[in-house]
Order: structure tokens, then C-alpha cells, then sequence
């Protein structure tokens, strides 16, 4: 018997970026246009986008981001000011 190393095999791994894509609150996703309706189409975010967030918003983030793996959510920004 093989002794277990830790290493789980064909388990996807995400980029920040396509994490972030998935976080992301569904209110922000804007409406496919009609011409796509039918068609297999994604909004993908950039850099260029910004957002307002509620603070329930932020929370559901976290939330989500620490389902999503064992990487801790780093804080972003300053904190009281």
C-alpha cells in the first residue's frame, strides 16, 4: 500500500483571477444581450470594473472564498480610517 504524500491528483486549480470571477455578487453580472440570449456567453470582469459592495456583500465574499480553499482571505485596503 502506497502511503498518502498529500498530494490530491486531478483536482482543478483556480487562478485569483477566475476565484475572483466566481465571487463576484450576481447583481453585478450584467443582462446578456438579446442577441446572445441563446448563446453559451459569460460576462468576465477586468480591471477596468468597479464595484459598490454592502458590507453583506463583503461578508458573503469572505464566505465564499473560504469554502473555496485553504488559502487564507488576506485583508485589502487599510482598516479604520
Amino acid at each position: 500500500m502506497k502511503k498518502f504524500d498529500g498530494n490530491i491528483k486531478n483536482i482543478p486549480v483556480l487562478t485569483d483571477e477566475k476565484l475572483t470571477q466566481q465571487l463576484i455578487p450576481a447583481r453585478f453580472i450584467p443582462e446578456k444581450p438579446e442577441e446572445f440570449k441563446d448563446k453559451n456567453v459569460v460576462y468576465v470582469f477586468d480591471s477596468s470594473d468597479s464595484f459598490n459592495l454592502t458590507y453583506d456583500e463583503l461578508v458573503e465574499i469572505v464566505s465564499k472564498a473560504r469554502k473555496a480553499g485553504p488559502r487564507a482571505v488576506p485583508v485589502l485596503g487599510t482598516i479604520g480610517e
